[in-house]
């Protein structure tokens, strides 16, 4: 719903943003709908975690962390000070605002994986997604020398089928033996955006029939749950390889090192080395949009 929301009040260590551009991205629904761990109990709120914006020196910026009850999908909003990032002038607004979100969701993780070292062989479960399609660019971006590409509907991966370096796993009853077939020395780094049953069925893999590797390390790094927001684990499944696993997103992030690595997403996506496709609403038409499939980007 648009509508009148109190003009943000300046505050120290916060600087008001007139804002240009904001992602509708799954986080912003979920947060939106209650179903968020973020989610707060405050309201009304304005929603939005991120976006373009324009500070008060003219400095077009890339920033989010609002304090609730405020939001990035405003036309003015209040953010961190710390919490700005120039935009490149070859990235537009849109683009910018569309792709940080999905990229840090790979990006992040990545460049803190211990296992993940130049040459790496990295498994996306869930690659048919903007997000998963983003997370097998950025691999090879940041040196993974193979990658698998896991969905459940392999047509989704079509663009990477000229990339001898990417490899179209199917996420079904022969998960087992697809892995094997692909990755005979192993998997560095999987980059989980499923979870639920398909999780318990690729950690099953990769601990047992020699895909797996006894005392060589595996980051298992949770970052979404679009199969289930939990798991059954055997404890065997961990003691018989050297699977570690960690979750990837708000507060298991150092701000700090979100800071430092934003700069090389924007420029990546300033020189056409990642984009997605997106549909753009003006504000005033958000609520109509709202249930698209598309990936949203709403103009301020």
């Amino acid at each position: 719903m648009v509508e009148d929301f109190p003009e943000p009040a300046a505050r120290s260590g916060f600087d008001v943003v007139q804002m240009r551009a904001a992602g509708i991205h799954r986080i912003v629904r979920s947060i939106a709908a209650g179903a968020h761990y973020s989610s707060g109990d405050e309201l009304p709120m304005v929603i939005g975690v991120d976006g373009v914006g324009v500070r008060e020196d003219g400095t077009r910026i890339y920033t989010g962390g609002s304090p609730p009850p405020l939001g990035t999908i405003a036309e003015r909003t209040l953010v961190p000070g710390w919490y700005a990032v120039e935009v490149p002038d070859a990235l537009s607004d849109v683009q910018a605002a569309a792709i940080v979100n999905p990229a840090m969701s790979s990006w992040m993780p990545l460049v803190g994986a211990t296992a993940f070292v130049p040459g790496a062989t990295v498994l996306v479960v869930g690659a048919g997604g903007v997000a998963g399609r983003l997370a097998v660019d950025i691999s090879l971006h940041l040196g993974a020398g193979r990658v698998l590409a896991a969905a459940r509907r392999t047509e989704q991966l079509a663009s990477f089928a000229g990339d001898e370096r990417v490899r179209a796993i199917a996420l079904d009853e022969n998960l087992a033996d697809h892995l094997r077939d692909a990755a005979p020395d192993g998997v560095d780094v999987v980059l989980d955006y499923l979870w639920g049953p398909v999780a318990e069925a690729v950690l099953e893999a990769l601990s047992t029939g020699g895909v797996g590797r006894a005392h060589v390390r595996t980051d298992y790094i949770q970052i979404g749950s679009l199969a289930g927001p939990s798991i059954t684990l055997r404890s065997v499944t961990l003691r018989r390889s050297k699977i570690v696993v960690s979750g990837s997103g708000i507060g298991s992030i150092d701000p700090a090192e979100l800071l430092a690595e934003l700069p090389r997403i924007l420029a990546l996506a300033a020189g056409n080395g990642i984009s997605v496709d997106v549909r753009v609403v003006p504000l005033s038409e958000l609520g109509d949009a709202w249930d698209s499939v598309e990936r949203l980007v709403v103009t301020l």
